[in-house]
């Protein structure tokens, strides 16, 4: 009998029906060995080494203390007793640094001299049988990463901790990849407070010719119209550009002067526009496409992955790369030719390449497994389904033609008013046949071919009053790519690192934006004051890109680790000061204090515990002397997030406001039409 040991219950199932008689399919049920994480875990041996309780022997080569998790013995013993009894053991963990650390701990556990690891892209009959068939020797170069990686965690959680509970109190956190990822957001937090939007208008008018489209005034007597491009990330206007701003009542003027007025075409231009089919998925790219399209956050995009994979339905999950198999490409190609027709098909199949220079694990790209079963075969429902026809879509859209069309741009004179017209229409749909990878705005439009001289009367112009636009906040999906491209981490942590700062208490999700909390603003300021290293982006970074030189065998761990830890991180700690963090709120005149792990607001000469689930966004002037009486109650809005309300105020209804443009234009006597 040969006994193959896979991490899950459910992948075991899958794969004792594929490998059939004469094999006993095991599941070890993730890690087996980690390091302690309670005193009580200390074996008492080891107890009184001064470096027991942190696991790990920073004088002594950084030896870690490895113990079976709680609650793992009985599985360890019941797999001893099946490799004991089995002709053959092969380690089948996932093709990653972890699971080749979890083959490595089960070697050790149950004393296989010469471990037979085993992996595979995808769990199908064809792909086990193969690998069963192919087994190598244990990677030891990715074991010392995700040892070292493993290591590193723990110094850097453990060492700067412990700064946090006695500046804050209660159980708070850091770690290597969290806090970095904790000071972004909270950078983006402090400027979208700090911002002062100004106003600007954009003025817009109907040009009647056949058929009938909108234009948006660009120039006024050849000085160009103030928009958000013409404004600094503070609000300000940029000090080298010169524009027109208008105020409401000039924009009023200027939509009289538009109505009725004729406008020529003084030039069409037509210009060709080809769109290329995006690659198959990654880890990240999944998680971006899944939150933009599907509303999925970046943990439940993981979870989701993770139960297609281990029913056999699509590729492993944790990848950078987005290139496809040769089976992969024929298969895809073959579900082009199947639903559209061999003319849907480029004359070679696509293949891409990862354009991450650290790209690690770099196996094939997130696609549909085995026969590429199409959505409505796979008995899927609900989120899964909506997920898995995503991976189909795009894996089979990218061995499509390329979408092609052309883009129209009409520039248009109304006495000194310029307006311009942009709209594109796709000649042949392509790839976005099945897939589009675009997500529009709704102002796109068709637009006839003018002669350049051709004249036509504007009606219905209005006016709309703009605020320049703050730092955006960060949708999951896109503070995955932000994540990405700062180097944080790695895609496959990127959902679990969101999923601890939501559950810590220092980022909440509204609207699906990520906001950080008084609490979490508090912590990133002290770090950032503290142990800048440990939320320097370029420093986790460089982590990430060394520990892919110790999976290649170019550093070594020890040497790796006395240069971060004992010549960065260790003394930064040292130096910490444990003094209680004040820190200003950038909108309104609140410091936030801890107390006892919770976050109060200094308001004048008074301290208050703010309410829970108070966002910063939710603290305005209006509402601070309520709150420092304490004459608020918590309410609800029609969005579900709590804001404070005074309990001695009416609740009024809110004032629609009015309408601006050309509805306010036509309330004001008729004047003259003059240019503004």
């Amino acid at each position: 009998m040969k006994l193959l040991i896979v991490e899950s219950p459910t992948k075991a199932r899958k794969i004792q029906g594929y490998l059939g008689a004469g094999w006993r399919v095991m599941a070890c049920l993730g890690h087996v060995r980690d390091l302690p994480a309670t005193k009580d875990e200390v074996p008492e041996k080891h107890r009184a080494l001064p470096w027991a309780r942190l696991g790990v022997n920073t004088a002594g080569g950084y030896a870690p203390l490895y113990v079976v998790r709680p609650g793992k013995q009985a599985k360890v013993r019941e797999l001893r007793a099946a490799a004991k009894a089995a002709d053959e053991v092969f380690l089948a963990a996932d093709p990653d640094r972890e699971g080749e650390s979890i083959a490595w701990h089960l070697s050790v556990l149950l004393g296989l001299k010469e471990a037979q690891r085993v992996t595979y892209q995808e769990i199908t009959a064809a792909a086990l049988r193969q690998a069963v068939a192919h087994p190598r020797p244990l990677d030891l170069r990715l074991v010392a990463a995700q040892e070292t990686r493993r290591t590193l965690d723990r110094l850097a959680g453990y060492g700067v901790s412990p700064l946090l509970w006695a500046a804050v109190g209660g159980a708070q956190s850091a770690g290597r990849v969290q806090s970095a990822a904790l000071q972004l957001l909270a950078q983006r937090e402090q400027a979208r407070l700090a911002f002062v939007p100004s106003a600007y208008w954009r003025v817009t008018a109907d040009v009647t010719a056949r058929p009938a489209f909108r234009a948006a005034v660009t120039h006024i007597r050849g000085t160009p119209l103030a928009a958000a491009s013409s404004f600094t990330s503070t609000g300000h206007l940029k000090p080298d550009v010169t524009v027109t701003q208008l105020d409401a009542t000039k924009a009023g003027q200027l939509v009289t002067y538009l109505n009725g007025r004729p406008a020529e075409v003084t030039a069409a231009a037509v210009t060709p526009v080809t769109r290329r089919p995006p690659p198959p998925f990654t880890t990240s790219t999944l998680q971006q496409a899944a939150n933009a399209r599907l509303k999925l956050g970046a943990a439940e995009v993981t979870r989701l992955a993770q139960a297609l994979y281990e029913n056999g339905l699509i590729t492993y999950m944790r990848t950078d790369s987005p290139a496809l198999s040769d089976e992969a490409l024929t298969l895809a190609r073959a579900a082009v030719e199947a639903r559209f027709g061999p003319a849907a098909l480029p004359a070679k199949p696509r293949q891409y390449a990862t354009r991450n220079a650290n790209a690690q694990e770099a196996h094939e790209a997130i696609r549909p497994a085995g026969a590429f079963l199409a959505p409505s075969q796979t008995r899927l429902a609900g989120s899964e389904l909506a997920l898995y026809t995503l991976i189909y879509e795009r894996t089979v859209a990218s061995q499509m033609l390329d979408a092609v069309g052309e883009k129209t741009t009409l520039t248009l004179q109304a006495g000194v008013v310029t307006l311009e017209a942009t709209g594109t229409r796709l000649t042949q749909p392509g790839f976005t046949a099945l897939y589009d990878d675009e997500i529009r705005d709704g102002e796109d439009q068709a637009l006839p071919l003018l002669e350049v001289g051709s004249r036509f009367p504007l009606q219905n112009a209005k006016a709309e009053e703009k605020r320049s636009p703050p730092p955006a906040r960060f949708t999951e999906g896109k503070f995955v790519q932000v994540m990405e491209k700062a180097g944080i981490g790695r895609p496959s942590t990127f959902g679990h690192t969101l999923e601890t700062l939501q559950k810590r208490g220092y980022v909440a999700l509204r609207r699906r934006q990520l906001h950080v909390t008084p609490l979490g603003l508090m912590i990133a300021v002290y770090l950032q004051g503290q142990v800048p290293q440990l939320v320097d982006t370029a420093f986790t970074a460089g982590m990430e890109a060394d520990l892919d030189r110790i999976a290649r065998g170019e550093l070594t761990r020890v040497a790796y680790l006395d240069r971060v830890w004992k010549e960065e991180l260790a003394p930064a700690i040292s130096r910490a000061a444990k003094a209680v963090p004040a820190v200003p709120a950038p909108h309104v005149p609140v410091v936030f204090t801890p107390r006892a792990g919770e976050v109060q607001a200094r308001i004048g000469d008074r301290s208050v515990p703010l309410p829970a689930g108070l966002l910063l966004e939710d603290l305005t002037p209006d509402m601070l002397p309520a709150l420092a009486s304490g004459a608020w109650t918590p309410a609800r809005d029609s969005e579900g997030p709590r804001k404070p309300r005074a309990k001695s105020a009416a609740v009024k209804p809110r004032r629609k406001k009015a309408a601006s443009g050309s509805a306010g234009a036509e309330r004001r006597p008729r004047r003259k039409k003059t240019p503004p």
